[in-house]
Protein backbone atom coordinates (compact mmCIF):
# COMPACT_ATOMS: atom_id res chain seq x y z
CA UNK A 1 0.00 0.00 0.00
CA UNK A 2 1.84 3.23 -0.67
CA UNK A 3 1.43 6.08 1.92
CA UNK A 4 -0.52 9.12 1.22
CA UNK A 5 1.74 12.76 1.37
CA UNK A 6 0.28 14.63 4.51
CA UNK A 7 0.39 17.87 2.67
CA UNK A 8 -1.75 16.81 0.21
CA UNK A 9 -3.81 15.22 2.72
CA UNK A 10 -4.18 18.86 4.15
CA UNK A 11 -4.64 20.41 1.10
CA UNK A 12 -7.86 17.82 0.30
CA UNK A 13 -9.14 18.58 3.66
CA UNK A 14 -9.30 22.19 3.27
CA UNK A 15 -10.45 22.02 0.07
CA UNK A 16 -13.06 20.69 1.75
CA UNK A 17 -14.07 23.03 4.34
CA UNK A 18 -13.40 25.86 1.63
CA UNK A 19 -16.36 23.82 -0.43
CA UNK A 20 -18.22 23.84 2.70
CA UNK A 21 -17.80 27.82 2.80
CA UNK A 22 -19.20 28.03 -0.28
CA UNK A 23 -22.12 26.12 -0.07
CA UNK A 24 -22.97 28.41 3.15
CA UNK A 25 -22.29 31.35 2.00
CA UNK A 26 -24.62 30.81 -0.95
CA UNK A 27 -27.62 29.87 1.49
CA UNK A 28 -26.75 32.77 3.21
CA UNK A 29 -26.98 34.93 0.05
CA UNK A 30 -30.41 33.15 -0.90
CA UNK A 31 -31.77 33.55 2.10
CA UNK A 32 -30.16 36.73 3.47
CA UNK A 33 -32.84 38.93 5.55
CA UNK A 34 -31.31 42.18 4.54
CA UNK A 35 -29.05 43.34 1.37
CA UNK A 36 -26.33 44.23 4.22
CA UNK A 37 -26.11 40.43 4.94
CA UNK A 38 -26.23 39.15 1.53
CA UNK A 39 -23.49 41.29 0.22
CA UNK A 40 -20.94 40.00 3.34
CA UNK A 41 -21.68 36.91 2.37
CA UNK A 42 -20.92 37.69 -1.34
CA UNK A 43 -17.72 39.16 -0.30
CA UNK A 44 -17.22 36.13 2.18
CA UNK A 45 -18.38 33.75 -1.19
CA UNK A 46 -15.38 35.34 -3.36
CA UNK A 47 -12.49 34.73 -0.44
CA UNK A 48 -13.68 31.75 -0.24
CA UNK A 49 -13.22 31.29 -4.13
CA UNK A 50 -9.81 32.80 -3.92
CA UNK A 51 -8.73 30.56 -1.56
CA UNK A 52 -10.24 27.60 -3.62
CA UNK A 53 -7.95 28.55 -6.46
CA UNK A 54 -5.19 29.28 -4.12
CA UNK A 55 -5.50 25.74 -2.70
CA UNK A 56 -5.45 24.73 -6.33
CA UNK A 57 -2.63 26.18 -7.63
CA UNK A 58 -0.36 24.83 -4.77
CA UNK A 59 -1.78 21.41 -5.50
CA UNK A 60 -1.32 21.48 -9.29
CA UNK A 61 2.47 22.83 -8.33
CA UNK A 62 2.29 25.74 -10.68
CA UNK A 63 1.19 30.18 -10.00
CA UNK A 64 -0.90 30.33 -13.07
CA UNK A 65 -3.67 31.32 -11.00
CA UNK A 66 -2.15 34.02 -8.88
CA UNK A 67 -2.73 36.94 -11.01
CA UNK A 68 -6.59 35.39 -11.26
CA UNK A 69 -6.81 35.73 -7.46
CA UNK A 70 -4.99 38.97 -7.30
CA UNK A 71 -7.74 40.52 -9.62
CA UNK A 72 -10.86 38.70 -8.43
CA UNK A 73 -9.45 39.72 -4.70
CA UNK A 74 -9.10 43.31 -5.97
CA UNK A 75 -12.36 43.42 -7.69
CA UNK A 76 -13.98 41.87 -4.95
CA UNK A 77 -12.50 44.62 -2.15
CA UNK A 78 -13.30 47.52 -4.32
CA UNK A 79 -17.03 46.18 -5.01
CA UNK A 80 -18.00 45.22 -1.45
CA UNK A 81 -16.73 49.05 -0.49
CA UNK A 82 -18.64 50.09 -3.30
CA UNK A 83 -21.69 48.35 -2.87
CA UNK A 84 -21.83 49.26 0.93
CA UNK A 85 -21.75 52.76 0.50
CA UNK A 86 -24.63 52.50 -2.25
CA UNK A 87 -26.78 50.37 0.31
CA UNK A 88 -25.66 53.15 3.43
CA UNK A 89 -26.83 56.15 1.29
CA UNK A 90 -23.44 57.66 0.71
CA UNK A 91 -24.08 58.60 -2.64
CA UNK A 92 -27.59 60.00 -2.62
CA UNK A 93 -27.91 63.31 -4.19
Amino acid sequence: MGSVDPRSAVLFASLFVLGAGVALCTIRIARGPTHFDRLLAFDCLLMNVVGVALQASILLETDAFMEVVLVAALFGFIGTISLAAYLEGSFAR
